[in-house]
C-alpha cells in the first residue's frame, strides 16, 4: 500500500503572511501548480493533506490518523527530481536542510503523536537533503521569486505535446513552437504574439489569449484564464484560474478568481484569489535610489530587508483598489483591504481595512462577507460557512 502523503507548515510557515492567512502554504501557486499538487503529481499519489489551522476547517483536506505509513513534506518546499529521489529511499527515516525538516516518515503511531504537535517530530540527525534544484518558499516574494522555475517543472511533469492546438488563430504568432504547451480547449485569438525564447508557455484548460496580446514566456495561464485584448505579459508571470487579466504585468503571481482587467503596471508580485484591481492602479516594484527593498513582516510587524531590488506588491485575499491607484515599493495589503483615492497609501494595509485619502477606516465585517458573497456569486462560487468562520477569525484576530 501507497504511503500517504501529509504536507506540513513549519514554524517559519506563518511569515509567509497575509498569504497564508486564508490557506496552507501549500495552496500557494507556484507556477501552473499550486505545491499540493506539485508534490501528487511528483510522488504519483492522488490524495495530500495536512494539520490545519483552525481558521481552515472545512475548507482544505482534513488529515486523521490512518492506517499504514505516511510521509510527511514540509509544504514550504518544491519538489525535485533528486529531493524525490531522497524522499522515497527513505534510508534515515527523515530529511533535513539546516534547521529545516523537509521529510520524515512515520509508522501510523507516530502519525497520531505527530499530528497532536502539528508536525513531525524525527529524532536523530536524518540525511541531508539534496542541495540540487533544492527551492523552497521563506518569504510571500518568494512565489514569485520562483515563478519561472516552477513554471518549467510543471512542463515537464504535464508531458503535454508542444505546438499550437485548435483554438490558435493562424493570425497568431509564435516563435518557438517547441515551447508551446496549449490544452486543446485553450484559444489564442487572431494578432497575439508568444515569445518563449526565454522560456516555454502554458495555456491550460478553456485559457483564452485574446487579439493583440503580446506574451514572454515564462508564462503560464490557469484553466479558464483570459489574458485581455492588448496586455503584455512578462516571463515568470502566472496567471491563476478563473482570473482576468490586461495591460503590462512581469513576474507576478495571479492565484484564482482575480482581476486585473485594465491598464496599469504590476511587477514582482503576489496577488491572493479574489482580487480586484481599479483600471490603471499600478505598482512600483523598484525604488528610487535602486536599493535593496524593505517591507513589513506579517506576523512580527517588523520591517526586514528583504534583499531584492525589485518587489512589488503582496496582496491578500478579497484586496480591492479603486482607479488610478498607486501604490509603493514594498507594499502588503492583508485580507480584505481597499485602497481608494489619490497618493501613496502607507505600505503596511491591515486586514479588514479601508484606506482612504489622510483615514484608515475599519471595514466592517458583516458588510465585508454581503461583499465577498457577492463578488464570489459571479463566478457561480458559493460563500460557505466555513468560509464565513475562517472570515470571522480573520477579522477578531486583525482587531487585538
Amino acid at each position: 500500500m501507497a504511503p500517504r502523503l501529509i504536507l506540513f507548515e513549519d514554524g517559519q510557515a506563518c511569515h509567509l503572511q497575509p498569504l497564508t492567512l486564508t490557506r496552507p502554504a501549500y495552496d500557494l501557486r507556484v507556477g501552473l501548480r499550486t505545491i499540493r499538487e506539485k508534490w501528487l503529481a511528483a510522488l504519483g499519489t492522488r490524495e495530500a493533506s495536512g494539520p490545519l489551522r483552525p481558521q481552515l476547517a472545512g475548507l482544505f483536506p482534513a488529515c486523521r490518523p490512518s492506517r499504514g505509513e505516511s510521509v510527511w513534506i514540509n509544504a514550504r518546499y518544491l519538489p525535485s527530481p533528486a529531493l524525490v529521489a531522497a524522499i522515497t529511499r527513505k534510508a534515515a527515516g527523515h530529511v533535513r536542510h539546516g534547521d529545516d525538516v523537509v521529510a520524515a516518515w512515520a509508522t501510523a503511531d507516530q502519525t497520531r503523536a505527530w499530528l497532536d504537535h502539528g508536525a513531525p517530530e524525527p529524532r536523530g540527525a536524518g540525511r541531508a537533503a539534496p542541495d540540487s534544484g533544492l527551492c523552497r518558499v521563506q518569504f510571500p516574494w518568494d512565489v514569485a521569486s520562483l515563478a519561472g522555475v516552477g513554471i518549467v517543472a510543471d512542463v515537464a511533469a504535464l508531458g503535454w505535446r508542444p505546438g499550437p492546438g485548435p483554438g490558435w488563430s493562424a493570425a497568431a504568432h509564435i516563435d518557438r513552437v517547441d515551447r508551446l504547451f496549449m490544452h486543446p480547449s485553450a484559444v489564442v485569438e487572431a494578432g497575439a504574439i508568444l515569445v518563449a525564447e526565454d522560456g516555454p508557455i502554458v495555456l491550460d484548460e478553456g485559457s483564452r489569449v485574446m487579439a493583440g496580446s503580446m506574451l514572454r514566456g515564462p508564462v503560464a495561464v490557469g484553466a479558464h484564464a483570459t489574458v485581455r485584448m492588448g496586455a503584455r505579459i512578462y516571463g515568470e508571470t502566472v496567471i491563476g484560474p478563473w482570473c482576468k487579466v490586461g495591460g503590462e504585468v512581469a513576474n507576478v503571481v495571479f492565484h484564482s478568481h482575480s482581476n486585473k482587467a485594465h491598464e496599469g503596471f504590476f511587477g514582482n508580485s503576489v496577488i491572493g484569489q479574489w482580487v480586484n484591481l481599479g483600471a490603471d492602479t499600478t505598482a512600483s516594484n523598484l525604488k528610487m535610489t535602486y536599493g535593496t527593498v524593505k517591507i513589513i513582516d506579517w506576523p512580527t510587524g517588523l520591517e526586514i530587508d528583504s534583499g531584492r531590488q525589485f518587489l512589488g506588491t503582496i496582496m491578500g485575499d478579497h484586496c480591492k483598489t479603486g482607479i488610478n491607484t498607486m501604490l509603493n515599493t514594498g507594499t502588503v495589503c492583508g485580507v480584505s483591504s481597499i485602497v481608494v483615492g489619490a497618493g501613496f497609501p502607507a505600505r503596511h494595509v491591515p486586514s479588514f481595512k479601508w484606506v482612504q485619502p489622510g483615514a484608515l477606516v475599519d471595514y466592517r465585517l458583516d458588510k465585508a462577507l454581503v461583499d465577498m458573497e457577492r463578488m464570489m456569486a459571479r463566478r457561480d462560487v458559493p460563500l460557505t460557512k466555513a468560509y464565513g468562520r475562517m472570515m470571522t477569525a480573520i477579522f477578531s484576530s486583525s482587531r487585538q
